[in-house]
């Protein structure tokens, strides 16, 4: 009686969990119009105006993400001082006694930046001149970070005029359930790119405008850099991302150890494959940078989805119930967090929620291999496969 009211306790979490998580949506789409409203355009500079937003297709009804930085100069002047030159030798200065450890790094920071060509969807601007309003494909794109982990992505739209280049800057990571990128913001992104230009030593003005951009995650400010000439440095990302440790979890794993032994490797099992999935990816990408991410990326899903399931079938036969669920729970929560946390980004709650969903499906799996319950078991199986589907169909 008391397992199976823990058997019930548990689906109601997976099931409440699951649809908590459609709730939370990111940025609001723009709302249905067949043209660009007048009053959402901005003047920047030249003869054309400004809206201030990415799409998914060549109409307002496809709005993503704000416009956060507009650079007053064309697209190849603009490329040029965001990727920096070959010429750029950054070396650290001996014998100043005013550099402090910080300037140190700044410089090496700047040695060290590698901006690269992006692979993304598409995303449309929207400019409108003295001819009417024009949609424009991305001019150029560039990311810093790797396609499987974090990096920071930039889309760069220059006006038809060659009189300013808009910039839609955001962070995003490879989100393994989802099979996709998350942008868990936008203005960080935007700071380190003013940093770039404010601590890089390239001439440039750097100021915020407030345009009172509503929705796609801005605040209502945009960056606006003044590029006073064409210079071959480029700066990198001051701020350093965060790492952060689920000391908890690690604790009380290394308690159920000793105790359990056999469920104590399976959780540690759980959390590897995570971070394994993780790595493999980035390592892979960075190994062979002509095969496309998804090419990588699939496979590696596959590892996630079956192998989670599969490891608990065939590791809890011999386990107590109790233990093995809290292992299995504890150990792959560990890698949710360490995957998020080497990624070093803000998780979204819709996928905190997802992910505890997925943690409460599995140890119904453990639940009922363990104690030899077909039904709890294929209860266990079935929210695991309703909790992959529905990100993939993106209700998360």
């Amino acid at each position: 009686m008391k397992r199976a009211t823990v058997v019930v306790g548990l689906l109601v979490v997976v099931a409440v969990g699951l649809a908590l998580s459609g709730a939370f949506a990111g940025p609001p789409a723009g709302e249905p119009s067949a043209t660009v409203p007048e009053e959402s355009l901005i003047a920047v500079d030249g003869d054309y105006r400004l809206w201030p937003y990415t799409s998914r297709s060549a109409s307002v009804e496809g709005r993503t993400l704000a416009i956060n930085v507009v650079v007053h100069a064309d697209a190849e002047t603009t490329r040029a001082a965001i990727e920096g030159g070959t010429e750029a030798d950054w070396e650290e200065t001996e014998g100043i006694e005013s550099e402090t450890t910080a300037d140190a790094e700044r410089v090496r920071a700047f040695v060290e930046r590698d901006w690269a060509d992006a692979r993304s969807s598409t995303r449309y601007g929207y400019v409108e001149g003295p001819a009417g309003g024009v949609w424009l494909t991305e001019t150029f794109e560039l990311h810093d970070g790797a396609y499987l982990g974090v990096r920071d992505h930039v889309r760069a739209y220059e006006s038809p005029d060659g009189e300013y280049t808009a910039i839609q800057a955001h962070e995003e990571y490879y989100d393994w359930f989802r099979l996709r990128h998350t942008v868990p913001g936008i203005d960080d992104p935007a700071v380190r790119l003013e940093d770039e230009f404010i601590h890089g030593r390239v001439d440039a003005e750097v100021r915020r405008e407030h345009r009172g951009i509503e929705g796609g995650w801005s605040d209502g400010w945009l960056s606006v850099i003044e590029l006073a000439s064409l210079v071959t440095v480029a700066g990198a990302l001051l701020g350093r991302r965060t790492r952060a440790a689920a000391v908890d979890l690690a604790r009380r794993a290394r308690r159920e150890a000793t105790k359990h032994a056999d469920s104590a490797v399976l959780g540690a099992a759980l959390g590897a494959v995570v971070v394994g999935v993780r790595a493999a990816g980035v390592g892979l990408e960075l190994a062979y940078p002509s095969v496309p991410p998804k090419a990588i990326a699939g496979p590696l899903y596959l590892v996630l989805a079956g192998g989670v399931p599969a490891l608990v079938v065939a590791r809890s036969r011999e386990c107590d119930p109790a233990a093995v669920a809290l292992a299995v729970a504890a150990g792959l929560g560990t890698g949710f967090v360490l995957d998020f946390a080497a990624l070093g980004v803000a998780v979204p709650p819709a996928l905190v929620v997802h992910r505890i969903a997925l943690l409460a499906a599995v140890g119904v799996v453990a639940v009922g291999r363990a104690a030899d319950d077909r039904p709890v078991l294929v209860a266990g199986l079935l929210a695991w496969a309703v909790g992959l589907a529905l990100p993939l169909a993106d209700v998360i």
